[in-house]
């Protein structure tokens, strides 16, 4: 069963996470060869958790309801890719973590890794959703410890 909240968003927002998977699939493929999107609808507990994290109860505060990974092979590609996001959808580059890894709660976890990756807050129809831009090497580092990373932060 569908969470309310996520059906709520669902219809504003009026697109499907699998039809914007493709949009952006085929924007990417413009400036990359090789480009993998992968997408998520953030699940409902993690939902839950997070709004009362947050203190919100608007589910249109959080920005990660649904939220794509865009997968390529090198830090200019990832730039380049940006730069075509940003003429597509409206938003905000959110964090930019290969000029800046995150470093905060990782340490607990692993002192050698970093969350290395660009996150652009987009917008659709007002609503937001997540894109993450990384390279193919950065997400298998990042992957490798983000369950403990979340374990920590949502307990």
């Amino acid at each position: 069963m569908v969470d309310k909240n996520i059906l709520i968003y669902q219809q504003k927002i009026d697109s499907t996470i699998e039809s914007i998977a493709e949009e952006i699939k085929y924007i990417t493929s413009t400036v990359v060869k090789k480009p993998f999107v992968i997408w998520r609808i953030k699940n409902s507990e993690t939902l839950r958790k997070k709004m009362k994290l947050k203190k919100v109860k608007n589910i249109f505060l959080i920005d990660d309801v649904y939220a794509m990974r865009i997968l390529v092979d090198s830090i200019d590609e990832i730039y380049a890719v940006l730069e075509h996001i940003t003429k597509k959808f409206n938003g905000f580059i959110d964090h930019d973590y290969i000029e800046k890894p995150k470093r905060k709660l990782y340490e607990k976890i692993q002192k050698e890794n970093r969350l290395r990756l660009v996150q652009f807050i987009a917008y659709k129809n007002g609503v937001p959703f997540e894109i993450q831009i990384t390279t193919i090497l950065f997400n298998r580092i990042n992957e490798s410890f983000h369950q403990k990373y979340h374990d920590l932060k949502y307990l």
